[in-house]
């Protein structure tokens, strides 16, 4: 039992400390390195009692390895990381983990016969079982607050960026996943000590290794996707450079998103492959706000949709060609795509079939 645990602890460390020398990503990858490193530290109590040291070094308990606290925070200061960059004042957030960590750096250094008494009147009945709750509810606050900065994420990609699909933040999400998992497998654990208090140390074995199996799949997931460099979504707001001829309640949006898109397709603007919401603005001499509100009340659709429509058309108009020859990736690119990924999922989306479909149709429809 202590050697299972050991294998999963000590090869999450190694990836933690990989993932901590990282360049890219370096702030985010180092909460992540930091939690996995928290969740072995949690095992290690586990992995030296199932081996018999308190039994042979009694002293050793209430060395504070339970950082518990830490978990909710690390999740939150990671997925925030990797989208916005640092957030300010991160201190705040391990306010409560510092007090877990007095609870049992405090009570260590006392002679045995002291902790023993102490455990068996406070900290058992009313420290321990206060922290667990606490730690749950941390979780859960924080990853719902990791989970509603992944959503918004999402939607702000489809609505600045026409290559969103390069950027999908799936692992964010099955990040959030597991985590969340874990959480409701440890509350279980926690119900089913209170409705049978005889549960003892060796019952506790299958929670440790799904904690074990936690610090595998961050470590390794984590480190695949350690160099993933998703666009930041805060930037700074582009200025409205014109005079705004009446109050924005009632301008006819409707009528300047279609002058906009007019130009758009007069300039073929489109074909930029390294086009955002932004730099539209800044061609049109507008706001992104002004540009993205515009722009739905004239087609119903964002950013994202009104210029890929417009690549996935004009590829569509050259694969309908007897002269068109190139691959479909060179066409792709040729018309503003900047990756494959991007350029698959527009053209499904609009054509309503691949792209090597389409041109299988188009040359069946051709006259010989």
């Amino acid at each position: 039992m202590s050697i299972t645990l050991l294998i999963c602890a000590a090869q999450g460390v190694l990836l933690a400390v990989l993932l901590w020398r990282t360049e890219a990503n370096r702030c985010a990858n180092r909460w992540l390195a930091l939690l996995i490193i928290a969740v072995a530290a949690l095992m290690n109590p586990y992995i030296i009692g199932y081996a018999g040291f308190y039994e042979r070094w009694p002293w050793l308990s209430f060395a504070p390895l339970s950082l518990t606290l830490a978990f909710g925070p690390l999740l939150y200061l990671y997925t925030v990381s990797l989208v916005e960059g640092p957030p300010p004042r991160v201190w705040l957030h391990f306010v409560p983990v510092s007090v877990q960590f007095l609870a049992y750096a405090l009570v260590f250094p006392f002679p045995l016969p002291v902790k023993d008494r102490w455990n068996d009147s406070v900290h058992e009945p009313f420290i321990d079982p206060a922290l667990d709750i606490a730690a749950l509810v941390s979780i859960a606050i924080y990853s719902a607050a990791a989970y509603r900065g992944y959503r918004i994420y999402r939607r702000w990609l489809d609505e600045n960026r026409t290559d969103s699909a390069d950027f999908e933040p799936v692992w964010i999400r099955n990040f959030l996943a597991a985590l969340a998992t874990m959480g409701a497998i440890w509350a279980g654990f926690l119900i089913a000590k209170q409705i049978d208090p005889a549960r003892d140390y060796f019952d506790q074995f299958p929670l440790y290794v799904a904690f074990s199996v936690l610090v595998l799949y961050l470590g390794i997931a984590g480190w695949r996707h350690a160099e993933t460099r998703f666009p930041q979504a805060i930037a700074a707001p582009t200025p409205d450079p014109q005079p705004v001829p009446a109050p924005a309640a009632m301008r006819d949006w409707a009528a300047q998103g279609s002058a906009w898109i007019a130009r758009i397709e007069a300039e073929e603007l489109w074909r930029d492959p390294a086009l955002t919401l932004a730099s539209l603005a800044r061609m049109l001499g507008t706001n992104t706000s002004y540009l993205s509100r515009a722009l739905g009340a004239a087609s119903g659709e964002n950013f994202n949709a009104v210029i890929n429509r417009r690549r996935v058309a004009a590829m569509q108009a050259l694969l309908t060609t007897h002269t068109e020859q190139r691959d479909l990736l060179t066409i792709a690119f040729d018309v503003g795509f900047n990756s494959k990924a991007s350029f698959n999922r527009a053209f499904q989306d609009f054509a309503g079939m691949s792209p090597s479909a389409w041109r299988l149709k188009s040359q069946k429809s051709m006259p010989v």
